[in-house]
């Protein structure tokens, strides 16, 4: 077989050589600054990592803090909402107001939920430890979702935070005009 058409032998030998070494030499010299940086690792689970403000963990069912009644009173707006359709709520009446009776969701969905509940009976909390390799106990229960809740610290993530968020600024008021006389209209005659 002889040398292809578009190339020949050697041609491109020391370019491609110079580029390598080129290559390498960018790669050493990052290594060697780095070899010098303090380490960024933080040893999980021994230390815990500080969150953000913003950090948006997992989802988790909350408690009235003054009456310790339940928040959710079953009105499935976040069943309606979900896209990929993963929640599951019934509802249980009762004389004062209405509950969850059965609540299950799976962790690998959206926020959609947080933004609609009207009594930020479901929110964010600071914390992704339920890191699982099998989808099968991302399936929460309502009893499990109220512990997450008590277990974590909440996020600043609710319904009503996210929506006092997007909702756009409200223009001041303009000021009436002051009343003056009332001026008399010209009439042709």
């Amino acid at each position: 077989m002889g040398p292809s058409v578009d190339r020949q032998l050697g041609q491109s030998f020391w370019p491609d050589l110079g580029n390598l070494v080129s290559a390498v030499g960018r790669a050493m010299w990052i290594t060697l600054i780095n070899l010098f940086r303090k380490p960024v690792t933080v040893h999980y689970p021994e230390v815990k990592r500080v969150y953000p403000d913003r950090f948006r963990g997992i989802l988790a069912l909350t408690y009235d803090k003054e009456t310790g009644e339940e928040n959710c009173i079953g009105c499935r707006l976040c069943e309606y909402i979900c896209p990929p359709q993963v929640i599951k709520v019934e509802m249980l009446k009762a004389e004062k107001r209405n509950f969850a009776k059965t609540f299950t969701l799976e962790l690998y969905a959206c926020e959609l939920c947080v933004q609609v509940c009207p009594t930020d009976a479901i929110i964010m909390m600071k914390s992704f430890d339920l890191a699982t390799s099998d989808r099968r106990e991302l399936l929460m229960d309502k009893d499990r979702l109220h512990n997450i809740g008590l277990d974590f610290e909440p996020s600043w993530a609710t319904g009503n935070g996210l929506r006092d968020m997007q909702t756009p600024p409200k223009a001041p008021a303009a000021h009436a005009p002051e009343a003056g006389p009332a001026k008399a209209e010209d009439k042709p005659e």
